[in-house]
């Protein structure tokens, strides 16, 4: 294992850990484990030292999240890699209406979190944020049956007056983790600046379109006009962040789409 081989006994007494490092499945494939630590490689130390900041300072109360361990200087990254405490936990599929109640809990406690210092890393997921936002256009790269069929979701949504909005985990679906003495875990925290009903709404979303939870646990949000909208922006960043991954291949993003189509049909069948 590559990643493996770049920790050295130096970053790992960085961390006050010894041993083995065994490395670990899922996700991007790179985190390791050392004794009851998790490493994994920085993507973007300025960024990671202020999440990381914010998940060291939570006091979570209904559910965990793998506390980060500061290296002995006090930073969170050392020498390119973080470390966090090992937590037990699996993926369960779909299980929403779960997921959802751990979602407004975490909420809960990162809302009167100032996110002043917050610069979200340029990445097709933040870009996707911003479409879905209209903080930013369509990009013009897009080819144009997509960039025609973003631009008709997008032409559906309100813009009526300022929601409140907070740091929000802005993919949960996959990264609430189950245990059968322990409480829900969440990981991977990836935030982003927005109404907790976005999160919320791309959480069911997501559970519908790609774990196979049925269309009817729409009912698990509140069924107004807000919330569709929510819904609708859930979509719109899904699937610009597809668009940017299909680049020139039509055919792969309409196939990607289809897995919000229903979602996109109960949608429509509102009046505006």
């Amino acid at each position: 294992m590559g990643e493996a081989m770049l920790l050295s006994r130096e970053i790992l007494e960085s961390f006050g850990l010894q041993g083995e490092a065994v490395p670990l499945e899922g996700g991007q494939n790179t985190s390791v484990k050392v004794q009851e630590a998790v490493l994994k490689p920085s993507g973007n130390e300025q960024h990671d030292e202020w999440v990381l900041g914010i998940m060291h300072g939570l006091q979570p109360r209904g559910y965990r999240v793998s506390r980060p361990v500061p290296a002995r200087n006090g930073s969170f990254v050392s020498d390119g890699w973080t470390c966090s405490r090992f937590e037990p936990g699996r993926e369960v599929q779909g299980n929403l209406e779960q997921k959802l109640r751990v979602a407004r809990l975490f909420h809960r406690d990162l809302a009167s979190i100032p996110y002043e210092g917050f610069s979200e890393p340029d990445h097709p997921w933040s870009r996707g944020h911003r479409i879905a936002w209209q903080t930013e256009g369509l990009p013009a790269g897009f080819p144009v049956p997509v960039r025609d069929f973003l631009a008709g979701l997008l032409g559906k949504v309100k813009r009526s007056g300022e929601y409140p909005v907070q740091l929000i985990h802005g993919d949960l679906a996959g990264n609430i983790l189950f245990d059968d003495a322990l409480g829900p875990l969440i990981i991977d925290f990836s935030p982003t600046v927005a109404p907790q009903a976005y999160a919320e709404a791309i959480l069911v979303c997501d559970g519908i379109a790609w774990q196979g939870c049925p269309l009817s646990d729409l009912g698990l949000l509140p069924n107004d006009g807000y919330y569709r909208e929510m819904l609708l922006r859930a979509v719109i960043f899904r699937l610009s962040v597809s668009a940017i991954f299909c680049g020139e291949d039509t055919e792969r993003f309409f196939t990607e789409a289809e897995a919000f189509g229903p979602i996109i049909e109960h949608l429509a069948s509102f009046p505006c």
